[in-house]
């Protein structure tokens, strides 16, 4: 399986905070199924200064340590970027990384809303011939109050990437529907783990695809974790068709 969400470069950003941490979390993650995992540490984060770090150097050094320490999994470079007006200048000069060197950019806005500029910077990405992933959208609280702005940046090309905690009721009931709201609804198109540590943010990959089995129907729990193969190999995802979101008389996301 590929998670195409985790940060898991070692004294980076908030993920593992030493080299052997970083080991255990990518053997947890052999352990839950997945061989290759997308090395996605923040950029232009207000918290952490990350502009510097040599990403495919910093994962290049992690692939050698983990086929000595035989252990099955195999890391691509990327990286999660917040949301900047300037962010076609900055893949072009090849400070912001698309993920495994394909055409998706994973991008991440402030937890709170949604910038002004999104809507342009996105245009100018999928002109470019970019493809824009939303990050973690179920956990935005400008999208959950008005889920049409997420209807709006999909239907113009973007697509988006909801996480297995959110998925497995980590965040709460609201945050879980909300999140299956949007996979029914051609809202989401990945699932992906988002993990930063072996107990305080691990993968919940196993628990996340039991519940999806459970949950959706077997074509589109198929698709997703399709989906997630399709970003690394640079292929196209496939989408279906949008609808906006919304609660019904009981206050539940359909």
């Amino acid at each position: 399986m590929v998670d195409i969400h985790c940060h898991l470069l070692p004294l980076v950003d908030d993920g593992p905070s030493s080299v052997e941490h970083a080991l255990q979390l990518a053997e947890q993650a052999v352990e839950e199924g997945i061989t290759r995992i997308i090395a996605t540490p923040h950029l232009y984060h207000p918290q952490f200064e990350t502009g510097d770090i040599d990403v495919p150097l910093t994962v290049a050094e992690l692939n050698v340590l983990l086929k000595q320490r035989d252990i099955p999994l195999t890391v691509y470079p990327g990286h999660e970027v917040r949301l900047i007006g300037e962010l076609i200048e900055e893949m072009e000069a090849g400070v912001a990384l698309p993920l495994a060197a394909s055409r998706y950019i994973l991008i991440e806005f402030p937890s709170t809303g949604i910038p002004s500029y999104a809507r342009q910077v996105f245009a100018e990405l999928i002109s470019d011939g970019h493809i824009p992933i939303i990050a973690h959208p179920e956990k935005n609280k400008a999208i959950i109050q008005n889920p049409q702005l997420l209807f709006d940046l999909i239907s113009n090309g973007a697509i988006s990437q909801v996480t297995c905690a959110s998925l497995i009721g980590k965040y709460g009931k609201d945050v879980q529907r909300f999140a299956v709201a949007l996979l029914e609804n051609g809202l989401a198109h990945l699932v992906a783990s988002d993990a930063h540590h072996t107990t305080k943010r691990p993968f919940y990959w196993e628990q996340c695809r039991k519940f999806l089995s459970e949950k959706l129907e077997d074509w589109l729990y198929e698709e997703i974790y399709e989906n997630n193969e399709a970003v690394l190999l640079n292929q196209l995802v496939t989408i279906n068709p949008p609808n906006p979101v919304e609660k019904n008389w009981k206050g539940q996301w359909v």
